[in-house]
């Protein structure tokens, strides 16, 4: 998304539609790009906050996802140590 940012700051009166086609196109099929979809942002402040919004529920979901195995991989240990005791 910055690099991304980057680039759109270096085109001269670059078109919303324009930016929002591409990078439409240019996303993996996943949450975020299909509500660009079904909601296009009304200008480029508001597609970087909803950007934003996205990757802190991705990181928010993979620190979960850590901290599952994280937890199932110290019962199977407390397991391990009951059975030979």
């Amino acid at each position: 998304m910055e690099r991304f940012s980057k680039v759109t700051l270096n085109i001269w009166n670059l078109s919303l539609d324009m930016v929002m086609h591409h990078m439409v196109t240019a996303l993996q099929p996943m949450p975020f790009s299909n509500s660009l979809c079904k909601k296009p942002t009304a200008n480029l402040d508001e597609l970087r906050q909803r950007a934003n919004k996205y990757m802190q529920l991705e990181e928010l979901r993979e620190y979960r996802s850590q901290v599952r195995v994280k937890a199932s991989g110290e019962k199977g240990k407390n397991n391990e140590k009951d059975c030979l005791s």
